[in-house]
């Protein structure tokens, strides 16, 4: 009998198979990461994995649609998987408008974006983000975004950085060169300015419309420097945008050392829902931003038809695993039960049991192996303590208990374990 073709037995393209230790790694991750949230007063939730077509597609954007996995049901509805927590946040919010406000959430959840696979970029991949939603205080913005840098530290990012941009003042730019017709074209292009030469970004914007000369000084503006020269060069576009943004680097800095923050002009975020400030978080020599986020008052609108200031970010999990070099954690075995014959059964039934209650993992041998295998096995799949009950430790009431890390072997009363 002939079995699957081994392209059936592989995962589907761009997704993963979690093997313990890996999944393990994974849940680490997890507990770090949400006690991080739990501290700072957000709760968690989740959301349905599947989406109407309608909500996902409504401010997304038309590179992020087609990278929605879409189908229909039975029934013929347009469904879709969500590509990430913010759009059914959204949605969740719309239908609960008498929350009170500010609403502080988190989430650890699988999304899904019918993207081409690569490295750090999988079809099917899990991100932790929180959402601040109610608040326009530019304390809510720094507040975001110092929870983003306690999550990376908590992960065990000692060199990171956070690149901090605001639509608003990309918007101003555009504006007096000329150029806010073809925003789209600019944003497209600006996206890829940390990825492209500076050709290719130029060119980006020149075939949108953008003059040669506009998009040279779209370019060389859209540099890198401290937050506080941002300051100057927003109060020079717009001197209200300028004093806002002003506050914002002085509650930011009460909190998280400025060394860790760059304004970066070119950092616009790939979603249609952004509206204000928006930023991304890079560790150390990895390549590929690890999370980002912003602001985007104008999403719970489209759903809720009530104007609901809010703010949030996601961190991409597997890169930021990478990142930091967590990709496997060990989950020993703490005791491996081996009997004799089956007279000792029951006893080692019961002593499996009365370990478990006290918290630890046992394994009672199924009869399959011998003495020698076991050994091999134990060894193998990472185990504390082998537990050896035969004729002869009964006829005496004790059981032999090998450490198998420390090679040390003592015998044990069986009541004592069992009391």
């Amino acid at each position: 009998m002939t079995g699957l073709p081994d392209q059936l037995r592989r995962p589907v393209r761009g997704m993963r198979d979690w093997m313990p230790q890996q999944l393990y790694a994974l849940r680490r991750m997890e507990e770090v990461l949400s006690s991080v949230a739990e501290q700072y007063g957000y709760r968690r939730v989740e959301t349905p994995v599947v989406e109407h077509f309608e909500v996902l597609a409504k401010k997304a954007g038309q590179e992020v649609i087609n990278e929605i996995y879409y189908f229909r049901d039975k029934a013929g509805r347009e469904l879709g998987l969500r590509f990430d927590m913010t759009v059914p946040i959204a949605r969740v919010l719309s239908y609960n408008l008498d929350l009170p406000r500010p609403v502080r959430w988190y989430y650890f959840s699988k999304v899904f974006r019918y993207d081409e696979p690569q490295h750090g970029r999988y079809r099917e991949f899990f991100q932790f983000g929180v959402e601040l939603i109610g608040s326009a205080s530019p304390r809510a913005d720094a507040e975001v975004i110092q929870l983003l840098a306690a999550s990376l530290e908590a992960a065990g990012a000692s060199k990171y950085v956070i690149r901090i941009n605001d639509r608003r003042a990309v918007d101003k730019l555009l504006e007096s060169l000329g150029a806010l017709s073809h925003r789209d074209a600019v944003y497209r292009a600006l996206d890829k300015k940390l990825k492209l030469p500076r050709e290719e970004v130029i060119g980006i914007m020149t075939s949108g419309g953008v003059s040669r000369d506009a998009a040279e000084k779209i370019y060389d503006t859209a540099s890198e420097m401290s937050l506080d020269e941002a300051v100057e060069v927003l109060r020079r576009l717009d001197g209200r945008l300028g004093e806002a943004y002003a506050k914002f680097v002085k509650y930011l800095e009460a909190a998280v050392p400025m060394e860790r923050f760059k304004f970066d002009m070119s950092i616009v975020r790939g979603l249609d829902y952004y509206t204000g400030v928006v930023f991304e978080a890079f560790v150390g020599d990895y390549w590929l931003a690890v999370g980002g986020g912003g602001r985007y008052d104008d999403l719970l609108e489209l759903y809720s038809g009530v104007k609901i200031p809010a703010l949030g970010f996601a961190i991409g999990v597997e890169r930021l695993m990478e990142a930091v070099g967590l990709q496997s954690v060990e989950k020993p075995l703490d005791y491996y039960i081996y009997i004799f014959d089956d007279d000792a059964y029951k006893h080692a039934v019961a002593l499996a049991n009365r370990l478990r209650k006290q918290g630890h993992s046992v394994v009672v041998e199924l009869g399959e192996k011998n003495l020698k295998d076991v050994f091999e096995y134990v060894l193998k799949i990472g185990t504390r303590y082998l537990v050896l009950i035969g004729r002869k430790e009964l006829e005496k009431g004790v059981v032999k208990i090998r450490d198998l890390q420390k090679r040390e072997e003592v015998e044990v009363p069986l009541s004592a374990l069992l009391s």
